[in-house]
């Protein structure tokens, strides 16, 4: 009987011998060499590597452009200025109105103007206060400002103003937001900006917003003989628009009240309780009103025709 020899290997897959310097088993052809994985060039690493930045470059820019898309610019839309010149009559008043206008903008459907005192440099801030939005608010879209005019005095001096061009009811074409510069006597500039803004987002935000919210500000009614001992030491006033003492969703001066209460100050634009009277409405028409205690806390609403009566 032949002895095996000491030296002799074996196959670690199958055992049969092996002849020596094997470098694959003769009974079960598996190879015999350990296998080391190979390393990956340098050049081919940062060549990985630079892919991957440039993928994830890509993904970023990618996702800087829908934010864009998807949430509305702040700041006041940049554009060319065209130079209206306005006249002021006899008792030094400046009268806007969507005529004159039109002379400079054919395209003109509607405008809002007035006195402001907001001092913001986002041009959401000015149309959440204006009767467009308002109006906008109050007829569900259906209805803009087309007929709206407005006026300011030219012999007051320091006197800011807000005027707002609308081609469409949720888009703005120019605005202009400043003192006017008197240019000879009697006559006056505003340097209106042409813009191109849609404002749509911005409208079915505040409607959004205000349908979830107002019949709770609106729940508590105020009679005008209560309103001395009520507590109320400022006071909100809404538009010259009600045709009744009963509240209606659909009037335009009902968000515009709930706006200026959750404005950012909304003391800004509280007045005196003494000086209500002040600000009645004229014969034939209601207007609502926000009551508010010392601290601008709403205590609740009241409705009064010219005369100062509730309904």
């Amino acid at each position: 009987m032949k002895g095996m020899n000491p030296m002799e290997h074996k196959c670690p897959h199958c055992g049969a011998s092996l002849p020596a310097g094997a470098s694959f088993c003769p009974h079960c052809a598996r190879s015999l060499r350990t296998r080391e994985a190979a390393p990956v060039p340098a050049h081919l690493w940062r060549k990985g590597l630079k892919w991957a930045l440039v993928l994830a470059i890509v993904a970023a820019a990618a996702l800087l452009g829908w934010a864009l898309l998807h949430e509305p610019p702040t700041g006041l839309p940049a554009g060319e200025t065209t130079a209206v010149v306005f006249q002021e009559d006899e008792d030094g008043m400046v009268t806007v109105t969507p005529d004159l206008l039109r002379e400079y903008f054919p395209m003109l459907a509607g405008l809002n103007f007035s006195t402001t005192s907001t001092t913001s440099d986002n041009i959401d801030d000015y149309l959440v206060e204006n009767y467009q939005m308002a109006n906008l608010v109050a007829s569900r879209g259906a209805a803009g400002t087309d007929a709206e005019r407005g006026m300011f005095n030219a012999r007051s001096s320091g006197t800011r103003v807000c005027l707002l061009l609308f081609d469409r009811n949720t888009h703005l074409m120019g605005y202009f937001i400043g003192e006017p510069i008197q240019i000879e006597e009697g006559k006056w500039q505003m340097d209106v900006v042409n813009c191109d803004y849609d404002f749509t987002h911005l409208y079915e935000k505040e409607l959004a917003a205000f349908e979830a919210g107002w019949e709770g500000d609106f729940s508590t009614y105020i009679p005008p003989e209560e309103i001395e001992s009520s507590g109320a030491v400022w006071f909100l006033s809404g538009y010259d628009t009600g045709r009744g003492p009963v509240l209606r969703e659909d009037d335009a001066q009902i968000y515009h009240l709930w706006a200026l209460l959750h404005a950012p100050e909304p003391e800004r634009q509280c007045r005196e309780i003494e000086r209500l009277e002040e600000f009645l409405p004229r014969e034939g028409r209601w207007r609502c009103y926000l009551l508010l205690d010392a601290d601008y806390d709403l205590l609740g609403y009241t409705m009064l025709d010219y005369q100062g009566n509730g309904g």
